[in-house]
């Protein structure tokens, strides 16, 4: 069984799967309760947060029948930091056959980069091997060399934020598998392999920031964190039509359109003012005045990020929006426009069970999660089974040379 929680500025989702026989996921639970605690993904009270966290876990639960104890943890905020680095190191074995050790030690030696006191590496991903010269390798266990070296995707964050998202978890009596970059998490949920293997750009829009990764050649290149969300799209909607927040929500979800011109001229928004319970009605091109602004700087800094990652002009598979922001109607128009590019909102793939739960952007995180601890029990299920097999391999040997003795 599997377990992701997504802690998010405007919703807190727990969602629970089990593992099929063939290794893929099915949904048996889902929790979601309105984020308390948050700011623009930072912690900002801890009490209310894990209550959010608890409410959300017990829902899951609830629905699944089954507890859980340990869980993928999806971290964002504007904290979240990215480089590119190498390691290099001599292949000391005498047959130069490159082990798992040599691996492991190559991929620490990536890891000694300058970082000052208050951040720590959340993630060290490879992104391919060299070895004596050749690159592109991808598993260079087992093959022969006598250098190996390693381009390495290093995203770090603040310690203390992490150390505050993890205290919330562990108040809530769960145990953390892993944290995990949301955006890569959402990556794992909506691109395709030919999408990554072409190069791809994914913007996930949350509540309080949005979530920028660039793949080429199949591997992560660049991630980068927009302090820009959905939130700042209600927030111009309450000083525009003077409606308190909740109002201004209701009037994002159900009316705004991120293109004026793709507003009829007949079209109205109802709502009520700050202060008054009498019903008003105004054109809905006045409200996507308001909004196209935001939305416009939103995917005008998104290209940005996608500019500084030096991939701009280079991503055939073009840019993938998430999150509950890519559903406003006209997203995928301005972000066409805005970045020149293909343009496609991704939702939760590979995935069985309570598909109709999540079949949403808004749960591509959660699901993403899930997927990525899918392939962390792979991995440890294929560890065992090669440590298990290296073992009757070394006990076969031992027992040939008593032979031969």
């Amino acid at each position: 069984m599997i377990a992701g929680l997504d802690i998010g500025t405007t919703k807190i989702a727990a969602l629970i799967a089990e593992v099929t026989d063939d290794m893929r996921i099915n949904i048996i639970g889902v929790g979601v309760v309105p984020s308390r605690g948050l700011r623009k993904g930072t912690v900002v009270d801890i009490e209310q947060a894990t209550q959010s966290i608890e409410q959300a876990v017990e829902q899951a639960e609830h629905m699944a029948g089954r507890r859980i104890e340990s869980v993928y943890v999806g971290v964002t905020g504007e904290h979240i930091r990215s480089l590119n680095s190498r390691g290099m190191i001599a292949v000391t074995s005498p047959t130069h056959e490159i082990s798992r050790e040599d691996v492991e030690r190559v991929m620490e030696s990536s890891r000694t980069v300058v970082l000052t006191p208050d951040r720590e590496i959340i993630h060290a991903i490879p992104r391919g091997y060299v070895v004596d010269g050749q690159d592109g390798i991808r598993h260079p266990e087992g093959m022969s060399g006598s250098r190996l070296e390693v381009e390495t995707h290093i995203i770090h964050g603040s310690s203390t934020f992490l150390q505050n998202i993890t205290k919330c978890v562990q108040r809530a009596r769960l145990q953390i598998n892993e944290l995990v970059v949301e955006p890569i998490a959402t990556a794992a949920a909506v691109l395709t392999e030919a999408e990554r293997d072409l190069g791809v750009a994914l913007a996930d829009i949350g509540g309080g920031t949005t979530d920028v990764a660039v793949f080429t050649g199949g591997e992560i290149y660049y991630t980068g964190v927009i302090p820009i969300g959905g939130n700042h799209v209600t927030n111009d909607i309450s000083m525009g039509l003077r409606t308190p927040p909740e109002e201004s929500e209701r009037i994002k979800l159900q009316y705004a359109c991120a293109v004026k011109e793709m507003v009829g001229e007949n079209e109205v928004v109802p709502h009520r003012p700050m202060g008054s319970n009498e019903e008003r009605k105004i054109p809905a091109r006045v409200l996507a005045e308001i909004v196209e602004p935001r939305m416009r700087e939103l995917f005008e800094l998104v290209y940005e990020e996608i500019r500084k990652s030096g991939t701009a002009g280079m991503l055939p598979g073009g840019l993938v929006l998430s999150g509950g922001g890519s559903l406003m109607r006209g997203v995928v128009e301005l972000a066409r426009e805005v970045t020149d590019m293909p343009v496609r909102v991704g939702k939760p793939m590979n995935i069985g069970g309570l598909v109709d739960k999540v079949d949403s952007p808004v749960f591509a995180t959660g699901v993403g999660l899930l997927l990525y601890g899918l392939e962390r029990y792979y991995m440890v299920a294929d560890s065992r089974h090669r440590s298990l097999w290296q073992g009757v391999t070394v006990w076969f040997r031992r027992l040939l040379s008593r032979f031969a003795q």
